[in-house]
């Protein structure tokens, strides 16, 4: 009955070993791979989801126009492009986020950690050079947008 137990338990551990292994998603970007914890950050945002879009008092604006716009970025453009969007949330969006209750400052801070580490990550494995040269390569191109944007 004791050698019961003791399976019972080794098997319960090896499961909740493998709860928060389950949420990890691994981004590829070229030789370089990031761990990114979605549950923590979709839990985090669904904590704070409805306080959030509610202050939202510019409805009829979109800064992202779905994932599928970002899933159609090239494959060796996502490193570049990625590191930095996480960048511009980082400087320019959880920054500004110092109102609001304890708890929503603490959810938003985690999911800022988040960003972080995701961040930190993608540096260690990016030629910001080479980042660089290519975002002044395709100048051109943010112009040409900026141009025809009404």
């Amino acid at each position: 009955m004791e050698g019961g137990y003791i399976l019972l338990l080794l098997h319960t551990a090896f499961l909740l070993c493998l709860i928060p292994a389950s949420s990890l998603k691994q981004l590829h970007f070229g030789h370089c791979m990031v761990s990114v914890d979605m549950y923590e950050m979709r839990k985090g945002f669904g904590d704070i989801k409805e306080m959030t879009q509610s202050q939202d008092r510019h409805t009829s604006i979109r800064l992202l126009h779905g994932s599928h716009s970002l899933q159609n970025t090239k494959s060796e453009d996502r490193c570049c492009f990625f590191h930095y969007l996480l960048k511009f949330y980082l400087v320019n969006v959880f920054n500004q986020c110092t109102e609001g209750s304890n708890f929503h400052q603490r959810r938003v801070s985690r999911i800022a950690n988040n960003f972080l580490s995701i961040k930190k990550e993608l540096t260690l494995c990016m030629d910001s050079h080479s980042a660089a040269v290519k975002a002044l390569g395709e100048l051109d191109i943010l112009l040409d947008w900026i141009d025809k944007a009404d």
